[in-house]
């Protein structure tokens, strides 16, 4: 956008949401950099790597953090890619990176592109459908200024291949203002269907908002490919909804490691932010103690498995994937431990401890 300076001041729910990319790049990095011989992040609107008074952009995070584990095995190459359409964001970007990062891993490398997001990555896609190969597992970071420079039938190509997650900045607020008819053809392409017109005939506006997003979480779903999607809700100093961050995997694994990264910055569970509220707040109800929120949870497992006999893994995954909320073993005392009890056996245990082993079976009361 051309109102948009090279170089801006950072905002409070900025720093936030460099914090959930920190967090999910610190398991992420591991987790795949163990696992396979090659992993890629794309930074998909790079900006200039620094704000106006010299905070770390994403790129410098996304790099930082990678450096900084020693579970990346040194045999793991792993690449990043840095696409930014302005030449002078260029620059300075590359300018920083050459700074700051002087002697980087060998297996640790960097490329910018001066490009404008969907070319570079249908460039890079059309050359592994050519090479008939399968694209190394991606974390995509997509954190446009406004909505026209993302189209779906791109987050589609890029949920094809396996191993793919995105986390994707979805300005609903952007979206709202240009739902007439002269940005059809914009909006359109960012959704991938005509249906978000239904959202003329909304007229609160938080309805309205609520619409476009759920509309778009859908078509992330439905028309991508992805199997689970996690927002996280941006709102400004005015009170108004800055934009929703997007988080879509075919992982629930991924989408744990996700929720914690959230939840780390919203430690009300929530999943979301307020510049008003600003940074270290410190809430009477918090989800690292669990007290407020694993009594409503173990209703929620004991009314959907009683009767049965389920493994511990299963019961962790519908708690990820079917609730707002992570995944604690001392969840499941709660119900051993009410009278009566809601739980009648468990398999694998040893010196009859209190005690949920990887890979066990839970036999619920009916």
């Amino acid at each position: 956008m051309s109102d948009i300076p090279t170089v801006w001041k950072i905002e409070p729910h900025t720093i936030a949401k460099h914090e959930i990319l920190e967090e999910y790049l610190k398991a992420w990095f591991p987790i795949l950099g163990s696992s396979y011989q090659r992993i890629l992040y794309i930074d998909g609107f790079a900006g200039p790597g620094t704000y106006a008074n010299g905070e770390d952009g994403s790129p410098i995070i996304a790099l930082s953090t990678a450096t900084e584990h020693s579970m990346i095995k040194p045999t793991t190459n792993v690449v990043f890619l840095f696409i930014e359409q302005d030449a002078e964001r260029v620059k300075i970007l590359n300018d920083i990176l050459q700074k700051r990062f002087t002697s980087l891993p060998k297996n640790i490398s960097y490329e910018i592109h001066k490009s404008e997001f969907t070319d570079s990555v249908n460039s890079i896609l059309n050359w592994i459908d050519e090479q008939n190969v399968k694209l190394a597992p991606t974390f995509a970071f997509i954190d446009p200024f406004g909505y026209s420079d993302f189209p779906m039938e791109v987050i589609s190509r890029l949920l094809s291949h396996d191993r793919s997650e995105l986390l994707i900045t979805f300005m609903s607020g952007f979206v709202n203002r240009f739902l007439d008819p002269s940005h059809e053809r914009a909006v359109d392409s960012l959704y991938g269907v005509a249906t978000w017109r239904s959202a003329r005939n909304i007229e609160n506006t938080d309805d309205r908002l609520k619409f476009l997003l759920t509309l778009y979480e859908r078509q992330l779903k439905e028309q991508a490919g992805a199997r689970f999607v996690k927002s996280f809700q941006m709102i400004g100093k005015d009170n108004q909804v800055v934009y929703d961050l997007v988080f879509c995997t075919k992982h629930w694994k991924g989408l744990e490691v996700m929720k914690k990264a959230m939840l780390k910055v919203d430690k009300r569970g929530m999943y979301k932010f307020s510049d008003r509220l600003g940074l270290g707040q410190t809430f009477f109800h918090d989800v690292n103690d669990g007290g407020n929120w694993m009594p409503e949870v173990a209703e929620q497992i004991y009314e959907k498995f009683k009767g049965k006999k389920i493994s511990e893994n299963e019961v962790h995954q519908y708690v990820i994937t079917e609730t707002n909320h992570i995944y604690k073993k001392e969840i499941l005392k709660k119900l051993e431990l009410q009278e009566p009890s809601k739980i009648l056996s468990v398999t694998n245990r040893k010196n009859k401890s209190l005690s949920y082993p990887d890979g066990c079976v839970i036999e619920f009361a009916p």
